[in-house]
């Protein structure tokens, strides 16, 4: 690929992201993408051939770091280590990609009917080996006896919070976008309601997590 080629597509998809993300889906206009990008309209079909095509790139831009994210789950076989990383890396996601979280969140608000086939796999497939992740720290007894699935959907939630209740956490900080003390914040505070929850009898000087035995 020419380095013009990878220029362009890169802006028009930086461009489609923050339309995508103010108006969503239906009400964002090819021309208006166009525009913000500095592209002419024809580019956009040049290079992606329909906004549908578009919008699919774009959610596909956001799941390959949930994919990353996932790993960072299963890389060690200590809940204590591997839960705060993996919390970590899904707020990290929504605070280097504010503009594709919201535009994927959004399309999971609405059922997730424009998301593509190839995304949906992806994401089941990585989502059922975190659930067996968690169901097998329960098994062992290093995790309290929860659901894992309902305590995978609390921490995706949790960790979601921040690219869909920005007008709510404008109110709460008086900021009207996270900064990065906020996603720091979010990041230890998650970790500890969720150690606290599966991990009653905690004891670590490092980092956050720190609980009364």
């Amino acid at each position: 690929m020419s380095r013009i080629r990878q220029h362009n597509q890169q802006l028009i998809l930086e461009a489609a992201s923050a339309e995508f993300a103010a108006r969503g889906f239906d009400a964002t206009q090819t021309r208006d993408i166009a525009a913000r990008a500095g592209v002419p309209k024809a580019n956009l079909y040049y290079y992606f051939q329909s906004k549908e095509n578009l919008y699919a790139k774009v959610l596909l831009g956001f799941v390959e770091p949930l994919l990353e994210a996932s790993a960072v789950l299963r890389e060690s076989d200590d809940p204590l280590v591997s839960l705060p990383a993996y919390i970590e890396a899904r707020i990290r996601i929504a605070r280097e990609h504010p503009h594709i979280a919201k535009v994927f969140s959004d399309e999971l608000l609405l059922s997730a009917k424009h998301l593509p086939e190839e995304c949906r796999d992806l994401l089941y497939a990585e989502a059922r080996r975190n659930v067996e992740c968690l169901g097998s720290w329960i098994e062992r007894g290093v995790l309290a006896p929860v659901d894992p699935e309902h305590l995978m959907l609390f921490i995706w939630s949790a960790t979601r919070t921040y690219t869909n209740l920005g007008w709510q956490m404008a109110h709460i900080t008086g900021r009207g976008t996270p900064q990065d003390e906020d996603y720091d914040n979010a990041a230890a505070t998650i970790t500890r309601l969720v150690l606290g929850g599966v991990v009653p009898f905690v004891v670590r000087e490092d980092r956050v997590l720190k609980f009364a035995t």
